[in-house]
C-alpha cells in the first residue's frame, strides 16, 4: 500500500487531492471496522442476531465507500477513470450503502 501511495504522489497530476482521497479512505476502513468489530462482539456475547446483521451492515457501508479507493489504486494503478467506469462505480457504490443501510435499519427494528 505504501508503494502505491508513493507511485501516486510522485505522478506530475498527483498533490494533496490525492493525499486527502488516500487518507479519507483509510480513515473510512479504519472506522468501519471498528464499528465491525464491535458489533461482531456484542453478537458473541450475547447471541443477539440484530448485532448480527448490524455487522454484516457495517462491513457492506464500509466496503461501500472505499469500493473507488480500491478500484482506483488496486485495480486500475490509475486516477484517469473513463466515464463507463465513474458511473459504474458509483452504481456499486451507491448499491452497497443502500443494501448496508438497510441491513442497519433491520437490524434496529428487529425484536
Amino acid at each position: 500500500m505504501l508503494e502505491m501511495f508513493l507511485y501516486f504522489m510522485t505522478q506530475p497530476e498527483s498533490g494533496i487531492e490525492i493525499f486527502g482521497f488516500i487518507l479519507i479512505n483509510i480513515i473510512t476502513l479504519i472506522f468501519g471496522s471498528i464499528l465491525s468489530i464491535l458489533s461482531y462482539r456484542v453478537y458473541r456475547q450475547r447471541g443477539n442476531q440484530s448485532f448480527k446483521v448490524a455487522t454484516v451492515g457495517f462491513v457492506t457501508v464500509t466496503v461501500g465507500t472505499i469500493v473507488e479507493a480500491m478500484y482506483e489504486l488496486g485495480i486500475r494503478r490509475s486516477f484517469e477513470l473513463t466515464g463507463r467506469e465513474l458511473i459504474t462505480l458509483h452504481t456499486i457504490e451507491s448499491l452497497l450503502l443502500a443494501i448496508g443501510l438497510g441491513l442497519l435499519f433491520y437490524s434496529i427494528i428487529q425484536r
